[in-house]
């Protein structure tokens, strides 16, 4: 038998598995092998160490330490950069589809506007602050104005949404999936 299909066979051989005919065979090879017998104990000082059960004593203060060590490692940074990005993406999104869709449906668009005008008109008055100036302002331009007045109008609810979002739940959301 050659070291490599012995080698084969320790594992069944530990574990008292392996049939009669092959188990005489294996203990004939390990009495001239000398390596093979130090393999077959080197696996069977595994399997001790693995069978036995371990019980590591931790000392007293264990917690109170690793708690104490973390409180002096320097709080983690948020990064804003990215809520930047979205914001900046969504505006020139926006924008690029609000002119497309001037280009491509003229009609169902200034449909749209009018309505984000109506919209954005009643913001304003609800204000009372920029009423009169939005209305001489988005009265001057025209067709324009209508383009302005419902991106203006798309800008503003997600703007306010992405405020709400990051100032209000995402905080929350991270507090209540902290471990």
């Amino acid at each position: 038998m050659s070291c490599n299909s012995s080698e084969a066979l320790f594992e069944q051989y530990l574990d008292n598995t392996l049939l009669p005919a092959r188990r005489a065979v294996l203990l004939a090879h390990l009495n001239h092998c000398g390596r093979c017998k130090g393999v077959l104990e080197e696996l069977r000082v595994v399997d001790a160490l693995i069978a036995s059960p371990r019980h590591v004593e931790l000392p007293e203060n264990f917690t109170f330490a690793t708690m104490a060590e973390v409180r002096t490692l320097p709080r983690p940074q948020v990064s804003t950069a990215p809520v930047y990005a979205y914001l900046i993406a969504y505006l020139v999104a926006a924008w690029l589809l609000a002119g497309a869709g001037f280009l491509f449906a003229a009609s169902a668009m200034r449909a749209f506007g009018e309505t984000a005008l109506d919209v954005s008109a009643q913001i304003a008055h609800s204000f009372g602050v920029v009423e009169h100036a939005g209305a001489r302002v988005l009265g001057d331009f025209g067709s324009l104005g209508t383009l302005l007045g419902g991106a203006i109008v798309l800008d503003v609810v997600v703007a306010a949404a992405l405020v709400v979002g990051f100032t209000v739940v995402r905080p929350r959301l991270a507090e209540r999936l902290r471990p």
